[in-house]
Parts: C-alpha cells; structure tokens; sequence
C-alpha cells in the first residue's frame, strides 16, 4: 500500500513540474509575441497550467480587452476575438490560418512552432532564440 501512495505522489510530483515549465514555456512566448512584460491574455477554454502559474500575465475575462488569446479549442471562438493574435496549445491549431503559433507536448517534448508569414501580417519579430 505505501508503494502505491509513493508512485503516485512521485508522479503528481512530476506532473506539477511539468504544468509549472510549461506555465513559464505560455509565459515567455506571450512576452516575446506581444513585447510587453505584463501582458492580457484571455484564455478560451482552460488551459491549466497558466490559470494555475499565471506568473506575469494578467488574464482577462474579455477578449475584447486582450493583447492575446491562448486557445485550448480551435472551436466556436468567441466574436470580440477577431484580429486579435491567437496562439494554440495543440498541433492541430496550426490548421486555422489566424493562429500565428502553437506550444505542445510531442513524445514528451515540448514543441513551439510560429509561422513565418503570420508573424509578418502583425509585424511581430521574435528573438534570435526561436530560430532553432
């Protein structure tokens, strides 16, 4: 039994690291995409771990008031989001041509991915650290 409760709070553990890195992964892409130490994100649909570790970014109840949107589901986006930036959480994101980039896990690797274009149509310019 106590084998039992040490496996499973090894791996509650881990999971929370992992929620935690990938806080600050969401945390540093928004400030990098919008050039703003303090950005406002609204988040559509949940994503866990920046409600849990919202470190610096103040997240907003409206779209409207938003600098950016992280979205967790590509579906039914609300109306006042509309030429807002929008980046995903799942590969499959990228499908949508206004997701300017997506964060995701990919055989337990963390995956960020912009494209070029869609960066170019709001002007944005990242670091020299997302060009790998």
């Amino acid at each position: 039994m106590i084998r039992y409760f040490l496996i499973w709070a090894l791996i509650g553990t881990l999971y929370a690291d992992d929620v935690h890195l990938e806080s600050s992964i969401f945390t540093t892409i928004v400030q990098s995409v919008t050039k703003k130490t303090r950005p406002q994100v609204f988040i559509y649909k949940k994503i866990a771990s920046v409600t849990k570790y919202p470190n610096t970014l103040k997240i907003v109840k409206e779209c409207a008031l938003a600098d950016i949107v992280l979205l967790s589901s590509i579906e039914d986006i609300p109306k006042g989001c509309e030429g807002k930036l929008l980046f995903g959480s799942r590969y499959k994101h990228l499908k949508n041509p206004h997701v300017i980039g997506a964060f995701f896990w990919q055989k337990g690797r963390p995956n960020i991915l912009f494209y070029k274009n869609r960066l170019e149509k709001y002007r944005i310019v990242l670091d020299k650290s997302y060009d790998k």
